[in-house]
């Protein structure tokens, strides 16, 4: 067991995707459930946080609204909420980011691609196929802007 400098049992560390998603937050949850086998470890509605502080305020139509989640895929965590990461900053969808989903076992990589791939609001970007690097490579657009690159890897990392 690791111990911290301060003699208390070390705190594991991690990064974190945080998508903000503009409105759209809790029907992609859903989406990532159904399609990627996403588990929500936690989720907390716009409604739920102002019962929660007193001076949270949203507007009529929000109370669904996502203010914080996060899901687990595989081994990894996403994190989704609709507020943008930087306010200086409007929101916008595009492809100034991209998450990479990778494994060992071509047929994990394939069923997800396929399931994510096989919803007709998703957009194929590079379709999965072997190339110099992999035995398995594609990349789609889902239904709310994100990109998902799929990589069946050699390495293990």
């Amino acid at each position: 067991m690791k111990i911290n400098e301060s003699g208390n049992d070390a705190v594991q560390t991690e990064v974190i995707p945080f998508l903000s998603l503009n409105g759209r937050a809790a029907e992609a949850i859903d989406f990532y459930e159904q399609v990627m086998n996403a588990e929500v470890l936690l989720k907390v509605s716009y409604e739920e946080m102002a019962k929660m502080d007193d001076t949270f305020r949203f507007e009529e139509g929000q109370a669904r609204y996502i203010t914080h989640s996060v899901l687990r895929i595989g081994a990894s965590k996403l994190m989704i909420a609709e507020e943008e990461a930087d306010s200086t900053r409007s929101w916008s969808a595009g492809n100034h980011f991209s998450l990479c989903i990778q494994s060992r076992d071509y047929e994990a990589i394939a069923s997800l691609y396929e399931r994510l791939a096989g919803d007709e609001r998703t957009t194929v970007l590079v379709p999965l196929a072997a190339n110099s690097f992999s035995s398995g490579y594609g990349a789609v657009r889902d239904p709310f802007g994100v990109v998902f690159q799929f990589t069946a890897t050699w390495h293990e990392f």
